[in-house]
């Protein structure tokens, strides 16, 4: 085992002397005045080659654990996965983002500016359900800050413009999230979306065959790029203008800008852009006729592929052990994007049901008061109405024969003997009696059994 370490170290001094001596070579070389474009990617290739030497020195070294930020600010892990991102390197970025949001506030701001650039990550590598999955869990949350929602309007725009399969208008779903991420840009000054947005939304214009309205969004996207020193997403910009150039059969501008992109980074940086320059270099040399010129930037551009590939390979081949575990995050990562969500329903529901239990209680209480008045308005009218019955009572009583005859004509029998009956009622109660008889009636009111019987009927 000591063994096995001590060589493992002599490994890494070898890797490192032979990096030093393939700078210092690499460095005279570029030293000449007289170099052609060719000679110029060539060394490119070497400088390739040195960083792939680079990074098999570091993998020698001690692998420094991820501390998360919780913070709210990017600390130097998040940063180097966002470099590797943009780098169009994704393998290297997802674990260390992933482990980084293991313990990360999931609602802070760091750890939403990170899954943003998980997502774009997973855009790189073509899984784009996964990316949009994210950013719509993101969007929906309506608590994230101005830069963030305008980071992942922009994303969002880039994974529906390149989703093969797409259900509606993927124009229109393009035009709209970029269009809402320049609205926010503009209102803050996020120049990098601002431009980005005006990047996505000029693709989308190439895409509807409208080469001319794409030339001017993604030019001004270029400006506003190499203004704030960009330079992967400047070399971005010039891969789509030189597109835009040899869509409208331009391709010496095609050429004059795919040079001016090789000047804007160098190659350890940008190693996966420039392979993409380099191979469009070799298309438009070979249409405008310099067979030569085209072999030579497209054997640059598949040795820069091929290392591109065998860096994927061997990342591939060192996250196989670890392979469960990153799914295991990944799930992790959903199951806490559900438990958000079920919490926000959840809190929906009981304000939606506290809603409607007041409401209920508020109806209850109304008409508990209604049913009040509508009791005391009854008993008011009872009471008119007994105060009333008792009037007429004292009031019939009171009547005498004189008071009979005067109030009644003197041909009105059956008004004179209904009058003498209420007085009768009145003053006897023999409604009250239990074995009053029609006869007892007719004695009392001097009257014979069919006149009464016939005033009772009407």
């Amino acid at each position: 085992m000591e063994s096995f370490q001590s060589d493992y170290i002599k490994t890494g001094q070898l890797i490192r002397n032979t990096t030093d001596s393939l700078e210092k070579l690499v460095e005279v070389m570029r030293q000449s005045d007289s170099l052609t474009e060719i000679q110029k990617a060539k060394l490119d290739l070497l400088r390739s080659k040195m960083t792939l030497l680079d990074e098999m020195w570091t993998l020698t070294q001690i692998y420094e654990e991820v501390i998360p930020d919780t913070s709210g600010n990017e600390n130097h892990h998040l940063r180097a996965a966002r470099i590797f991102i943009i780098q169009s390197r994704p393998d290297y970025g997802i674990p260390i983002i992933l482990k980084y949001l293991e313990s990360a506030d999931n609602e802070s701001d760091s750890a939403i500016y990170a899954k943003i650039y998980l997502a774009e990550a997973y855009r790189q590598k073509q899984e784009y359900n996964k990316g949009i999955g994210i950013i719509s869990a993101i969007l929906g949350n309506y608590q994230i800050s101005p830069v963030n929602r305008a980071f992942a309007l922009n994303r969002m725009a880039a994974l529906m413009s390149e989703k093969r399969m797409f259900a509606g208008n993927k124009a229109d779903s393009v035009t709209k999230y970029s269009r809402l991420c320049m609205d926010i840009a503009k209102k803050y000054n996020f120049m990098e979306y601002y431009a980005s947005s005006l990047n996505e939304l000029g693709n989308n214009y190439l895409r509807l065959n409208m080469p001319d309205s794409a030339l001017m969004l993604i030019s001004e996207a270029a400006r506003n790029f190499e203004s704030i020193h960009l330079t992967p997403q400047t070399i971005n910009t010039y891969l789509n203008l030189s597109r835009i150039y040899t869509s409208l059969g331009q391709l010496d501008k095609s050429k004059e800008i795919l040079i001016k992109a090789l000047e804007l980074g160098n190659i350890e940086e940008n190693r996966n852009l420039l392979k993409y320059v380099y191979y469009h270099l070799a298309v438009d040399c070979f249409k405008m006729g310099d067979v030569t010129s085209a072999y030579e930037y497209l054997n640059i551009s598949y040795s820069l592929m091929s290392h591109f590939f065998d860096d994927r390979i061997q990342m591939q081949i060192n996250e196989m052990s670890a392979k469960f575990d990153l799914k295991e995050k990944e799930a992790k990562l959903k199951e806490q994007e559900q438990k958000n969500r079920t919490y926000q329903l959840r809190v929906k529901y009981i304000f939606i049901i506290s809603f409607i239990s007041i409401s209920l209680l508020v109806v209850l209480v109304l008409l508990f008061r209604f049913k009040n008045q509508a009791y005391k308005k009854l008993v008011e009218q009872t009471l008119k109405s007994l105060k009333l019955e008792k009037q007429v009572e004292l009031w019939l009583r009171n009547l005498s024969e004189n008071d009979i005859r005067q109030k009644i004509y003197s041909d009105d029998r059956n008004s004179e003997l209904a009058l003498r009956l209420e007085k009768y009622l009145a003053e006897e109660k023999p409604y009250l009696w239990c074995d009053v008889t029609l006869e007892e009636f007719c004695k009392k009111l001097n009257t014979n059994r069919t006149y009464l019987s016939k005033l009772i009927n009407d």
